[in-house]
């Protein structure tokens, strides 16, 4: 499984394209979202609050095309002949999909930390005094979106297919979730239903970080984080069965 890992760490790293999309445009998103919402509010308070929304909001929906561009790509290696070639070696064919998983998972990561660390050098986030609620956070959050996209590409039967349902559920998602608008401001029935997206869970985790600035062992906190390891583990379930029975078939 470590050189399945390697391996797919050293293509994305070796294709610029998919790092600029990765790693750039978020941070691209985030400068023009934060400049543009960040100077609505009347007092400085407001204007923090502004800023924590726009990196925590983009940060999960940009998270969630990233994550559903991996998944996809696990689509593409069956349609290349890569994963056929896999399956014909000695390794068991969980390894390819845990590898998969754990691939996933460090890509979310390191995109995630880039983002924030982004968001404190240009706008001041004070990351340096959330060091430790952040960092189980950025954890929590990565492993709910890499599941997301390892459990699309297991229903998709093309990258394409997956390319359009990612865009469609990511946008729906990203909507109600509070990543566009903050959910406080909706109708009361969409605050109601925005508790499905991961979205959701993943901004409001980040605001009890910066904006509430509760502690790390404070029960509203570990509660999100605890939702965003069961969104995660749940996908994970599921991607693992639909990988069995769809993704191993090779006609």
């Amino acid at each position: 499984m470590k050189q399945l890992v390697k391996k797919d760490l050293k293509l994305f790293f070796g294709n610029k394209q998919d790092m600029l999309l990765t790693f750039a445009l978020p941070i691209v998103f985030i400068t023009l979202f934060s400049f543009v919402f960040g100077s609505m509010g009347n007092t400085e308070e407001a204007k923090n609050g502004s800023i924590v929304h726009v990196v925590a909001g983009t940060s999960v929906m940009m998270l969630l095309f990233s994550m559903a561009g991996i998944g996809g790509s696990l689509l593409d290696e069956k349609q290349e002949g890569m994963l056929k070639k896999l399956l014909c070696s000695p390794m068991h064919p969980d390894t390819i999909l845990f590898g998969k998983m754990l691939y996933a998972n460090i890509i979310s990561i390191i995109q995630l930390i880039i983002m924030f660390i982004f968001a404190w050098l240009v706008f001041g986030l004070p990351i340096i005094h959330h060091l430790p609620s952040l960092a189980i956070m950025i954890l929590a959050t990565a492993y709910a979106c890499s599941g997301f996209g390892i459990v699309l590409a297991s229903f998709a039967k093309t990258g394409r297919q997956v390319q359009a349902l990612s865009t469609i559920i990511v946008l729906v998602m990203s909507g109600i979730g509070g990543s566009m608008v903050p959910v406080f401001v909706m109708p009361e029935i969409m605050q109601k239903i925005a508790v499905v997206s991961v979205n959701y869970w993943g901004i409001h985790g980040f605001y009890d970080i910066f904006l509430e600035r509760l502690p790390i062992t404070d029960i509203s906190f570990l509660s999100k984080v605890l939702v965003l390891i069961l969104i995660g583990t749940s996908l994970n379930i599921i991607a693992f069965q639909m990988f069995k029975r769809n993704i191993l078939k090779i006609a």
